[in-house]
């Protein structure tokens, strides 16, 4: 005979797709009229933008762009000039076992990017990104219950984060930026924007984001003379978003990704100083918990009859921590020789990130790339590009992974050296979702044989010599008879015991 669970469930993330794609980013590249000769190339970057991710029919489809921007020293005026060119790319994963509620998270990291000119005019340009992907559903997992009084179970009481919603939301953020008291832009040399939460409430199924956009633009405010100008701007934003059984009693964990942006001249025939037009595309993604203690049983056995019971094992959230974490990070830039008049530029070109358990604790480790575009004593540009190294331990006490995180730096400060090198102070700023994520053997059913009654002690009482770190629970099953008997019995309360000992075995 079979006894089944009653309606005890606990819900935990479980991911379908974790995977990295790689993107090859080609280009052959011949100058614009209106783009001068090249005498020599400072950078050759590539950023890949996404511009929409859809999951239907067990196909996850990724579509974007990917933005090769040259910046290089044009013959005529020695002055920093740029060109940019956009290539295309989609890429489909094949996901298995998806739910009806899914997170899609998506992050790109460039490789490589080779840049050769083959005459002043003409470029060639090899280069790869890899695409990561992921999706998240929610694994719900009866829990076993007994169903009759002769069922012996071994309880295991433990906290359980029960996730009650995983939502996701795309949207757009469009704005016209006035540069009003800076100086006029000629031409956009390259920009940059990241954005982050500052702020987050549930209440009724509903969450209600603030946030920001950092956008950073280095510019041409003369294509004669060459001068350049630097231009940071916070664009804030907000966005309420559904999420069905998230409220003020769970403990939420979000993340917001910046799919793509565009930053462009909006040229007004009434005005000297044209404005930007800045349009972006943002995805957020949250998860809301429950927390609460709950009884897993982890054997079972009858005291009347054999029996067979039947394990699974349930992946469970012990603890769930939503990470905001700060710090500065140091590094001198030797430029190598290269005698520095001015710098132009100082950024942080990008950041990588893993996450890993060091010594019981979470910490996010990585690389940030920094950029240094300047003029040498000559008044001539340069650029020196050099990595810096960060590890952090994160506030995430009983977390053992990041499920979604993302590190960016906010601001970069620096001085000169005597010895000809940079100082440089990163501000770091990593961000996301922890949790504790393990793994329980549990019983899962119990087919009781009722044809087969359990054998019988012919003694009313036992004596049984016990071992130190031997349990009373498998020597209760061992002689068929009730755990908590025989605890009381000997007026044990452990389950393990911590030194040799003799017990008496109480028949049932």
């Amino acid at each position: 005979m079979e006894f089944h669970q009653d309606s005890r469930a606990v819900c935990a993330p479980r991911f379908v797709l974790d995977t990295v794609a790689e993107q090859l980013a080609d280009v052959d590249l011949t100058l614009p009229d209106y783009c001068p000769d090249i005498e020599k190339i400072l950078k050759c970057s590539l950023v890949p933008k996404i511009q929409s991710k859809t999951l239907s029919g067990g196909q996850l489809q990724v579509d974007g762009v990917c933005v090769v921007n040259v910046l290089y020293v044009e013959s005529q005026n020695k002055t920093i000039r740029c060109c940019e060119h956009t290539v295309s790319f989609s890429q489909s994963f094949t996901v298995r076992d998806a739910g009806e509620s899914n997170l899609i998270l998506t992050r790109t990291k460039p490789e490589y990017i080779n840049c050769r000119a083959l005459s002043p005019r003409r470029l060639v340009m090899h280069g790869a990104f890899s695409l990561y992907a992921k999706v998240i559903t929610t694994q719900r997992t009866e829990l076993y219950a007994p169903a009759r009084e002769d069922l012996e179970v071994l309880r295991r009481k433990q906290q359980l984060c029960d996730l009650r919603s995983n939502c996701q939301e795309q949207f757009t953020v469009s704005e016209e930026i006035s540069v009003a008291d800076k100086p006029a832009i000629e031409a956009v040399l390259y920009a940059k924007a990241e954005a982050a939460v500052t702020e987050a409430k549930a209440a009724g199924g509903k969450l209600l984001l603030g946030g920001e956009i950092g956008i950073s633009l280095f510019y041409l405010t003369n294509l004669e003379t060459g001068e350049t100008a630097k231009l940071h701007y916070l664009l804030p934003f907000n966005q309420v978003i559904d999420c069905d059984g998230i409220d003020e009693n769970t403990d939420n964990i979000y993340h917001v990704e910046l799919m793509s942006y565009d930053v462009r001249l909006k040229n007004d025939i009434l005005s000297d100083k044209p404005a930007l037009a800045f349009d972006a595309m943002l995805c957020v993604s949250a998860e809301g918990y429950s927390v609460g203690e709950e009884e897993i049983i982890t054997d079972a056995y009858c005291t009347a009859f054999a029996c067979a019971p039947q394990f699974t094992e349930i992946k469970t959230v012990g603890a769930v921590c939503a990470v905001h974490d700060s710090s500065i990070e140091k590094l001198t830039v030797k430029t190598d020789g290269c005698a520095i008049s001015k710098i132009l530029d100082l950024y942080a070109d990008s950041v990588s990130m893993e996450t890993g358990v060091t010594d019981g604790a979470l910490h996010a480790r990585g690389k940030i790339n920094l950029c240094v575009l300047a003029l040498d004593d000559k008044d001539i540009p340069v650029f020196v590009e050099r990595t810096c190294e960060y590890d952090r331990k994160l506030d995430a006490d009983g977390c053992n992974r990041m499920i979604f995180g993302s590190a960016r730096v906010a601001s970069v400060s620096y001085r000169l050296t005597e010895g000809g090198g940079i100082e440089t102070r990163c501000e770091l700023h990593i961000s996301g979702g922890a949790l504790n994520s393990e793994s329980v053997r549990a019983v899962s059913d119990v087919e009781v044989l009722e044809d087969r009654p359990a054998a019988r002690e012919s003694c009313a009482l036992t004596l049984y010599y016990a071992s130190a770190g031997e349990s009373l629970w498998q020597i209760a099953k061992s002689h068929n008879t009730g755990m908590a008997l025989l605890q009381e019995e000997n007026a044990l309360e452990d389950i393990l015991l911590d030194s040799d000992c003799m017990l008496l075995i109480p028949r049932l």
